[in-house]
């Protein structure tokens, strides 16, 4: 994973919860990262898309991006805190190895300033262990 520090954006939680076919949400989900230094506000109600295909190529049948939505942003000093977080994928979220309360996302926001977010909808994104190593699935 080759991600200029500038672009990188973190997305931690306290717990993850699966009680939902396709459905994870994250429990005291928040963003971190020195792309929150260049970021537009955050608002409230909405979502992006973020594309796990890179790293999951080798553990899934079709492109696998999912959904991040949240309800409400709190900023706090350097986070910003997403109430009701959930990431939704009707199929492979059901298929692939699930969080773990201890991973995070790693989101690359490069390309995604006001001028090209338009044509770059979806995030690249890699999940990422509690030893900050992105999971390697090409090994299992």
């Amino acid at each position: 994973m080759l991600l200029g520090e500038r672009y990188k954006l973190e997305l931690h939680w306290n717990s993850t919860k699966f009680n939902k076919d396709g459905v994870c949400r994250l429990v005291g989900a928040y963003f971190s990262g020195p792309a929150l230094s260049d970021a537009e506000k955050i608002n409230d109600n909405d979502h992006i898309m973020l594309d796990f295909f890179q790293q999951y190529f080798i553990l899934v049948r079709n492109v696998y991006v999912g959904k991040l939505s949240w309800k409400k942003v709190e900023y706090k000093n350097d986070k910003v805190f997403l109430n009701e977080a959930v990431i939704i994928h009707a199929s492979e979220l059901n298929t692939v190895p699930q969080l773990n309360d201890s991973d995070y996302l790693v989101i690359d926001t490069k390309g995604h300033d006001v001028e090209e977010h338009p044509y770059n909808c979806v995030y690249k994104t890699y999940v990422v262990n509690v030893d900050t190593n992105p999971y390697n699935f090409r090994s299992k």
